[in-house]
């Protein structure tokens, strides 16, 4: 073989490395703010150990603050150099000298710096994604609050008419979902906010460091006490991952209904005009692409919470390259999410409901019938059993003859009762008329957790303060990172300043 074959290809191989490096340190500008804290909260805590001089403080927190004014621009890539970090710590060695910038990384490592500056990004994100969320649970009262009163049918196995509903009900049903989901996220962000600093490569480090100090000037509620774990666990992207998948498995089911309502043939609603799309040769079309974008947003996000455990899947304890494929997949999956919930938010709140086109869709579709069973058996003394064989055999009748629901009367409830009993039945007409009113069927309803709109109101004033100790909660939590920021950015300053 020819010795020189490789040379149409000699170098690609080491330009794939680069340009994953490239793609790395690209991704590290997210998280660039948070880089900046970390070394800052670590050379403090060297300071007060005695660590590192107070001199030599000076000078490497004087080059942290000065990126953090100019930013991260400034830090020339260096080839070889495959992180953000390394660049920093390079361009910090350049300011300061070797003997005093390289003492900036004393006792700790990228294995427990990297995910201590993820969690503190993930933190922020959270709290923006929870924002998103409350939003949407806040359009969601507004709505069932203009709808409580609105008669829509309830689907079950994809297209069957089940039951009267009103909007209100169904817009609740979405907001109690969305509430449980905000829970799991406040328990997952309870794990994220835990330090891992001081863990160092693996087993932590034989200078006399302050875990608890760095985790302190973070504004870490508590620490990831084994090194091992410290270092190696990824599951505070993959809790909260798991959290938003549930979350967006909640949307699509709104979604789904949103689509069938959608329909020409259904048309109880239809979307605003912003969020359809339309069609380069049919002028009648309207194409719902903000519907659309909600449902590859899940399929897409199961895929990619799939691959972030394909890739760790049985992976042994320590670092490598595959956890910052799947955090970066993680950070992905988190603008996804919010992104959803305010697409959702804002075709909820402008959504175009034809109210009269519902009620007409209700009373044409058999959705009624269930409540004359019932008032057979309240009223004519007839087993559920029974009342329900009947009425089975009276609505195939009707499907047969084309008989309306609004056309079901005595004489053919009695037709139905001896078809299929053998029993003589003479139902009231009014009986069957109020049985068979949707509207009527909806206030039946009015046990916890019911249609009827004193029910659904009841659930709405409940929701109205869910949603305020939602928001307290995340303000306060918004206000306390933001008082631990502006703290420590003080402290270094003022060490400067000395």
């Amino acid at each position: 073989m020819n010795k020189d074959y490789y040379k149409p290809h000699e170098g690609r191989d080491i330009k794939i490395l680069d340009q994953h490096a490239a793609n790395t340190i690209a991704e590290d500008h997210l998280t660039f703010p948070y880089q900046l804290l970390d070394h800052l909260a670590h050379v403090l805590m060297l300071k007060e150990q005695g660590i590192i001089s107070q001199e030599d403080a000076v000078q490497i927190l004087g080059a942290v603050l000065k990126l953090r004014r100019e930013g991260p621009d400034i830090v020339p890539h260096k080839p070889g150099l495959t992180d953000l970090y390394s660049n920093v710590e390079e361009w910090v060695i350049a300011q300061v000298g070797i003997q005093v910038g390289g003492k900036m990384h004393t006792g700790r490592s990228r294995n427990d710096m990297n995910p201590a500056i993820e969690r503190m990004y993930i933190r922020r994100k959270l709290l923006e994604q929870m924002e998103a969320i409350t939003f949407l649970m806040e359009t969601l009262l507004v709505q069932a609050e203009v709808h409580k009163n609105t008669i829509i049918p309830a689907y079950t196995h994809h297209s069957q008419q089940a039951q009267p509903i009103t909007l209100g009900h169904f817009y609740m049903s979405a907001f109690e979902n969305f509430g449980r989901d905000m829970e799991r996220l406040m328990r997952a962000y309870e794990h994220v906010d835990l330090s891992p600093m001081g863990a160092a490569a693996v087993a932590t480090t034989g200078f006399p460091i302050s875990r608890e100090r760095v985790a302190e000037l973070l504004g870490f509620h508590g620490m990831l006490v084994n090194s091992m774990d410290a270092t190696s666990t990824l599951d505070y992207a993959y809790e909260p991952a798991c959290a938003m998948a549930i979350f967006i498995n909640n949307v699509g089911r709104v979604t789904e209904s949103l689509l069938l309502w959608n329909l020409n043939e259904v048309g109880i609603s239809r979307l605003a005009l912003p969020y359809c799309s339309y069609s380069t040769i049919m002028p009648q079309k309207r194409n719902p692409v903000a519907l659309e974008t909600l449902r590859y947003s899940g399929e897409w996000t199961y895929g990619t919470l799939s691959s972030m455990f394909n890739t760790m899947k049985a992976y042994p304890p320590g670092n490598g390259r595959e956890p910052g494929l799947v955090v970066g997949q993680f950070f992905e999956i988190m603008q996804r999410i919010t992104d959803s919930a305010f697409l959702l938010e804002g075709i909820i709140r402008n959504l175009e409901v034809d109210v009269p086109r519902a009620l007409e869709v209700v009373r044409n579709g058999f959705s009624t019938v269930t409540d004359l069973a019932d008032e057979m058996v309240r009223s004519m003394g007839l087993s559920f059993a029974a009342a329900k064989k009947i009425v089975g055999r009276l609505v195939v009748i009707a499907h047969d003859e084309g008989i309306a629901c609004t056309q079901i009367d005595t004489a053919l409830v009695a037709r139905a009762a001896k078809e299929v009993l053998d029993i003589d039945l003479n139902m009231p007409q009014e009986l069957i008329t109020n049985a068979l009113d949707p509207v009527q069927n909806v206030t039946r309803r009015h046990i916890i957790g019911g249609p009827s709109p004193e029910r659904v109101q009841e659930t709405i004033d409940n929701g109205q303060a869910q949603v305020e100790q939602l928001k307290v909660w995340r303000l306060a939590e918004e206000s306390r990172l933001q008082s631990v920021e502006d703290t420590l950015v003080s402290m270094a300053e003022d060490v400067v300043r000395a």
